[in-house]
């Protein structure tokens, strides 16, 4: 019997590591990201859950954001856009691409089209 207890008690013990080594990989990324294609334009994104998007040595709009799961929502901008947008986000350690995660035609703020539907950025070392 205490074979057995100790067993699951062994496999309990792995599954909550696992569950816990897991959630670090899903974590949204920080850091500078140029625009692929580009290599002056990008954005900065914060730990704080700010981000700042340039272009060369200029900053043209600051805002910041939340992430749950693989949805990353603008919650406020300096631009003047309608806030709580959101988008689908993939990362793949180096390539960040977004999406909208509803209609693109339904936001009115064109640059943040230009920099959102389905754009990818490329982790900057």
């Amino acid at each position: 019997m205490k074979k057995g207890y100790s067993l699951i008690s062994m496999l309990v013990f792995v599954m909550v590591l696992s569950a816990c080594g897991g959630s670090n990989k899903s974590a949204f990324p920080t850091g500078k990201f140029m625009k692929e294609g580009s290599d002056n334009y990008g954005l900065i994104l914060n730990e704080d859950g700010t981000f700042s998007v340039f272009s060369g040595p200029y900053t043209q709009v600051r805002a910041t954001y939340s992430v749950e799961g693989d949805v990353f929502t603008e919650t406020s901008n300096d631009s003047g856009c309608e806030t709580n947008v959101a988008f689908n986000y993939t990362f793949d350690g180096s390539k960040l691409t977004f999406t909208y995660a509803g209609d693109p035609s339904a936001d009115k703020c064109d640059g943040r089209r230009a920099d959102f539907n389905n754009v990818t950025y490329i982790l900057s070392k």
